[in-house]
C-alpha cells in the first residue's frame, strides 16, 4: 500500500518511531510532497522557537531525519513539478481549502495512494477524493506489517 504523508502526520511519524522508522519505511511505500518537508520544518520552528516546547537542537535532529530519509529514498519525495495545477486549483476552490491542502488530495490521487493527515479539514475534504487515514491508522498498520515479515 502507499501512503501520502502530509506534514501533521510526518512529524509524529519521525519523532515517535525513531529507528524503527527505518525498518518499516522499507516495508511501505511512503511518499511525501516537497510542501510536507518545508511544513514539517515550519512546525519545528515553531515548536522550538515560538512555543518553546523542544530545543532547537531536537528541532534541527529531526528536521536533518527528515532529509535523511527523504535523500536516501526511504520515504520518496514527490517533486511540485508532477502536480497538475489546473486540477490542484479545482480541488481548493470547490472544497474551498488551500492550495496547499488541494495539493496533497490531488498528489494522493495521482500516486493512487492514501493519504495521512491529522487534519480534519482536510480529511473531510479528501475523502470525497481518495481514502484516507490518520496517522495512529497508519502507524497500526506499520505495525502490523512488521509482525507479518
Amino acid at each position: 500500500m502507499k501512503y501520502l504523508l502530509d506534514a501533521s502526520a510526518l512529524l509524529p511519524l519521525v519523532t515517535r518511531r525513531g529507528r524503527q522508522l527505518l525498518l518499516e519505511a522499507t516495508r511501505a511505500d511512503l511518499i511525501i510532497t516537497d510542501l510536507a518537508i518545508y511544513e514539517a520544518c515550519n512546525s519545528l520552528w515553531k515548536l522550538s522557537t515560538l512555543l518553546k516546547s523542544i530545543s532547537i537542537e531536537d528541532a534541527i535532529d529531526t528536521a536533518t531525519t527528515i532529509k535523511d530519509l527523504a535523500t536516501r529514498g526511504m520515504i520518496k519525495p514527490i517533486k511540485f513539478t508532477k502536480l497538475d495545477f489546473s486540477n490542484t486549483l479545482q480541488i481548493a476552490y470547490k472544497e474551498g481549502i488551500t492550495f496547499y491542502d488541494a495539493s496533497y488530495i490531488a498528489t494522493a490521487r495521482n500516486a493512487e495512494a492514501t493519504l495521512v493527515t491529522e487534519d480534519e479539514k482536510l480529511k473531510k475534504a479528501a475523502s470525497k477524493f481518495i481514502k484516507t487515514i490518520t496517522y495512529s491508522d497508519l502507524e497500526s498498520k506499520l505495525t502490523q506489517t512488521n509482525g507479518q515479515k
